[in-house]
Formats: C-alpha cells, structure tokens, sequence
C-alpha cells in the first residue's frame, strides 16, 4: 500500500501541472513493481515504476528515487526514465547494470533518460530477464550514488502496462 500511495505521488510530480491535473489509476502491485495508468487530455498513458531496494550511500538524504518505464511514443514500445530527489551533476551521465549489459542515461536537473532510445528495447529485455538493476550516478554536490532495484515482478508488472496501452489503442 505504501508504493501506491508512492506511485500516486510520484505521478503527480511527474505530470501533473498548475494548469491541469492528472488522475492515476493503478492497474496493480507486482512484487516490487506497480502499473499505473493515466489520462492527459485525449491520451491514455501507462507505466510500470519502482523504488529502489537500496540506496548507497546510506548516509546521505537521497529524496524520492524511482525508475520508470512508460508505453513509448511512436518509434519506441517503451521510455524509461530516471528520477532522484537531487540534482544530477552537470553533463554527467547515469550508469545502468543489469547482469552483463550497460546502459548509460543522459542527465538534467533530478531526471535521466537514456541515452540512445534504440536501446530502450535492449533496456527494456534486459529488465525482464534479470533479478537486480544497479545504477549509478553523480550529484551536483559531487557525490556518487548508487540505487539497486530489484527486478522482481517487472515482467508481470510490464504484461500490465502493454495490455493497457493495446486497450488505449483500440478505443
């Protein structure tokens, strides 16, 4: 219950502006990870997103971090994305490791996106098949910072997300 009321806030702050508001609907808890759903206008949007399991390091205030993967655009199934409660340094880059494949997330302010978006299938495999996600990234304050996910339930979690979106397309 706790990571849906996270992922309710973490909505808002994602989306949601002074002059319009937005109104998530989850679709469910899949172990580590929740599907949500939302309406922006005319568009239904879903996505999948989850906290990480450990921050490192521990003794500094990271704010609220998630990942999230969103139903993509019109040349991509997926757009993940990236958010902690701090400033990334400037130029810096965020590392994705998921068992042996790397992924590197472009920065600016407290969001990343990744780098190459031909990769976001790769990224997007990767999650599925594997049991931890580990990224690393730099703050503005110079410090580096590593997030583990755990990768449990994203499958199931991502089958909700894309019958969401299949939904969306056919009404």
């Amino acid at each position: 219950m706790i990571k849906l009321a996270l992922s309710t806030a973490a909505l808002a702050l994602l989306t949601a502006s002074a002059a319009q508001a937005v109104t998530a609907k989850s679709l469910g808890q899949f172990n580590d990870w929740s599907a949500v759903t939302y309406e922006k206008g005319d568009t239904q949007r879903c996505f999948i997103m989850s906290a990480p399991s450990t921050m490192e390091p521990s003794s500094l205030r990271h704010g609220e971090v998630f990942f999230f993967t969103q139903t993509g655009g019109s040349d991509s199934n997926t757009e993940s994305s990236f958010q902690t409660g701090y400033d990334f340094a400037t130029n810096s880059v965020v590392t994705i490791t998921i068992g042996d494949d790397s992924f590197r997330m472009l920065t600016e302010g407290s969001n990343a996106w990744l780098e190459q978006l031909e990769r976001e299938p790769a990224l997007f495999a990767a999650m599925r098949a594997g049991s931890n996600m580990t990224l690393e990234a730099r703050s503005a304050r110079g410090n580096v910072t590593t997030y583990t996910f755990s990768l449990a339930g994203v499958t199931a979690a991502s089958r909700m997300m894309q019958r969401c979106d299949a939904d969306a397309a056919q009404s």
